[in-house]
């Protein structure tokens, strides 16, 4: 049955979708079927021996993904928007092919285009196309701009499954932007930094940088793990290149979302360094302000829930975890009685007779030291500084600390120290635990 919020131009959409779907995965087949095994002719030009991968990049694997997948899976979804985009959704990962085949792009074209090699055109002269080789080689970058296109005529049309066809249209337009992120990352020159392990690149864009009282123009590149300022260089052909400046790691800095100098200004402070080593980043408009805030804050979040895992792993493996032993049941085989005599050297008539009290099979036992003050959490990524020598051990619960990312909306950095507790009076002499006979 039809939703109330049931548009009769959604099912117009939805073939469009699927019809040009189809005549995309044809054009991928004609490239691969007439084209590709021209690189293993005997004839081919000496420039463009072992230049497959630089021609038609990874169309092989977009070929194989759309047909045996996409398509059929589009095809199945019976014109109902939310399974459309559970569709892109659900290969997320694949789409991130699109981004590589962008960053390619360029080396294909000055090896098919500006060359102009008339092995190409002789192909396309026997096979009576009108259309080149370049010409179909541009059809993935069409086609990820089309889904984008499509995928917002959805969102205009859409009822309750809202949210999936706009996640389904964020995915698209990331990875329309990540291919470009990709090609200015690998303009980075002079970076001491291995940027391949600093997780996948988010976004880059251009600020004016404050820091203290300098001012300046960056290029700032934010990855999962990293943070990278460099300056921008034109080269004598006219390419822009980046100059690496400095890169700080993302688990080292925290966030304020608002700064006194502008409305499209944000803050990022660092943890143990003076209030002073503070970055104001001045935005080119809201919108840009608005996405660095977003992914910022996901990131630490992130990073926080994560390195609050590691502790408490860390805190179970040592056995000082708030339930530490739950499987050890009572038992008669249990020692009870810990008591041990001994004898010492040239003191036979001397007896030291130690008596520990055993504790209670209830396994309360009795507290020799108190903290004298409760962890505090660091202003970085949640993580907790314990302040004390001793862990305490009281038969009473005690709440955990509220763990809080990196962040701040105006003031000072979120550091959050829990009040001093009270430190417990000694044991009085005559419950001490340890008993001393002479004889």
């Amino acid at each position: 049955p039809r939703s109330s919020g049931f548009d009769p131009r959604r099912p117009r959409v939805m073939e469009e979708l699927v019809f040009t779907e189809r005549e995309y995965v044809r054009s991928l087949g004609y490239i691969l079927t007439h084209y590709l095994p021209l690189m293993d002719r005997l004839d081919i030009p000496q420039d463009l021996r072992g230049k497959r991968g630089v021609i038609f990049g990874n169309l092989e694997k977009l070929y194989d993904f759309h047909s045996h997948y996409f398509l059929p899976e589009l095809e199945a979804c019976q014109r109902e928007p939310a399974m459309v985009a559970r569709c892109f959704l659900r290969h997320s990962e694949s789409f991130g092919l699109y981004a590589l085949y962008s960053k390619n792009k360029p080396q294909s074209d000055a090896l098919i285009l500006h060359r102009r090699h008339d092995i190409f055109k002789r192909k396309q002269q026997e096979l009576g196309d009108m259309m080149d080789l370049s010409s179909y080689l541009l059809r993935p970058i069409q086609r990820i701009s089309k889904y984008s296109l499509l995928l917002q005529d959805m969102l205009g049309l859409a009822g309750s499954c809202r949210a999936e066809i706009q996640a389904a249209a964020d995915l698209v337009r990331f990875q329309m932007r990540h291919g470009n992120d990709l090609l200015t990352m690998d303009a980075i020159q002079d970076c001491d930094v291995n940027l391949k392990e600093q997780g996948q690149l988010i976004r880059q864009d251009e600020f004016t940088v404050f820091f203290r009282k300098k001012k300046c123009v960056r290029r700032v590149f934010l990855f999962e793990d990293l943070i990278l300022f460099s300056k921008t260089k034109r080269t004598d052909v006219g390419n822009d290149v980046y100059v690496y400046k400095q890169s700080f790691k993302t688990s080292d800095i925290g966030m304020t979302h608002n700064s006194g100098m502008s409305a499209l200004c944000f803050e990022i402070w660092f943890r143990r360094r003076k209030s002073e080593d503070t970055y104001t980043l001045k935005a080119s408009s809201m919108e840009v302000k608005k996405a660095w805030t977003t992914d910022l804050e996901r990131i630490l979040w992130d990073q926080a829930a994560h390195s609050r895992e590691l502790r408490m792993q860390e805190r179970v493996f040592m056995g000082m975890g708030r339930k530490p032993f739950m499987d050890i049941q009572p038992s008669e085989a249990a020692i009870c009685d810990r008591a041990i005599s001994c004898v010492l050297p040239g003191r036979s008539k001397q007896l030291l007779h130690l008596i520990l009290i055993s504790t209670e099979s209830s396994g309360e036992c009795t507290n020799l030291f108190s903290s004298s003050e409760r962890s505090c959490l660091s202003a970085i990524s949640g993580e907790a500084v314990d302040d004390s020598s001793y862990v305490s051990q009281s038969s009473q619960p005690r709440a955990p600390p509220c763990r809080t990312p990196s962040l701040r909306i105006n003031g000072s950095p979120a550091l959050t120290r829990k009040k001093p507790g009270v430190v417990s009076k000694p044991p009085h002499p005559a419950s001490a635990l340890v008993q001393v006979k002479v004889e």
